[in-house]
């Protein structure tokens, strides 16, 4: 072979050499080599089964291998998961904390192992996290408020009734900003009284048992606040069960409102059940969790501390729009 020759062929070598670290070093394909853990809270809940099926698809779109578990909505189970995937040098830690202090020290331990930790839907009260994407949980409150304030005004003519307000799990940040949210917005109308005010704890069962007592003690109820629908469906049961279902524009209509835009909610709301949900979309949520590690151990690029994804109103006026279908109907996505 000439020198000419030998040249040509080093070249060509340096080249493809090039390409292929190129390759291996840019977009979904790079994370290939990267085991990320995913540590979901419960799959009886069908938000978090939507949030699964995010990390399933975000991890497939970027190549990671994905180690996934469930906390059975046990805080001490997910400790000992979290502390696994630390000893198991997992290149990254998507979690959706049960409590915001319960998960602190695991969190910690990662952080000493230098393993980032993402969370998803829920914080933590301490630690450092990578990122954390979520909803205004605030916000998504004040939106079932003025649902029910506007259902009231015009029921009434003016912003007045009795309500019912089931809260989320206790510990969790989601639950408090909820409530608090829900509660700054009633505060502005005096002549709405908060007849019973209780966890249940974003359970279905539990909201069932609970709304069946409250109704019992309090039969002229015009409207429901479930901090999520799995409560929000737990109540329209219960309100059933007593007798009491009365259509939408009805006056005897109890109005409900949830929030998370689930299977049965939407169902609910097709079927007159259910007036609205705030609903968020945990596909979505999980899978900008696995574009933020992507952004940051493959791209090496600086990442924000928070994300704020949309929520959107869902009634039965608008569930078929243009406007809802793009936003995402997740809850049918995941119906089994």
């Amino acid at each position: 072979m000439s020198r000419k020759s030998l040249v040509r062929a080093a070249l060509a070598i340096a080249t493809l050499c090039l390409v292929l670290t190129a390759c291996a070093t840019s977009g979904g394909a790079g994370g290939e080599s990267l085991t990320v853990g995913f540590i979901n809270p419960t799959l009886t809940n069908p938000y978090f089964v939507g949030l699964q099926k995010g990390a399933q698809e975000g991890a497939k779109q970027y190549g990671f291998k994905l180690i996934k578990t469930n906390s059975n909505e046990d805080i001490g189970t997910q400790y000992n998961q979290l502390i696994d995937m630390v000893n198991r040098q997992v290149d990254a830690i998507v979690v959706s904390p049960i409590d915001t202090k319960g998960l602190v020290p695991a969190i910690k331990r990662a952080n000493s192992a230098g393993i980032p930790v993402f969370t998803v839907d829920r914080g933590t009260a301490g630690g450092k996290i990578a990122s954390k994407v979520l909803i205004d949980n605030a916000k998504a409150g004040e939106k079932a408020a003025n649902i029910i304030i506007g259902e009231l005004k015009q029921r009434y003519g003016s912003p007045e009734g009795n309500v019912v307000d089931l809260q989320g799990l206790s510990g969790t940040d989601v639950a408090n900003e909820r409530e608090a949210g829900f509660q700054k917005a009633l505060k502005k109308y005096p002549n709405i009284e908060v007849v019973a005010n209780q966890a249940a704890d974003f359970d279905q069962e539990k909201a069932l048992n609970i709304t069946k007592n409250i109704l019992q003690a309090n039969p002229n109820v015009d409207a429901v606040f479930a901090a999520n629908d799995d409560m929000a469906v737990g109540a329209e049961r219960a309100i059933g069960s007593a007798g009491l279902f009365a259509p939408i524009g009805s006056k005897d209509h109890i109005v409900v409102v949830g929030i998370d835009g689930s299977p049965q909610a939407l169902s609910a709301i097709r079927s007159g059940k259910q007036d609205a949900t705030v609903s968020q979309n945990p596909i979505r949520e999980a899978k900008k969790s696995f574009e933020l590690v992507n952004e940051k151990l493959v791209k090496d690029k600086s990442i924000p501390h928070t994300t704020i994804l949309p929520t959107m109103v869902i009634t039965k006026k608008n569930i078929d729009s243009q406007q809802v279908e793009s936003y995402g109907l997740w809850g049918e996505q995941v119906k089994p």
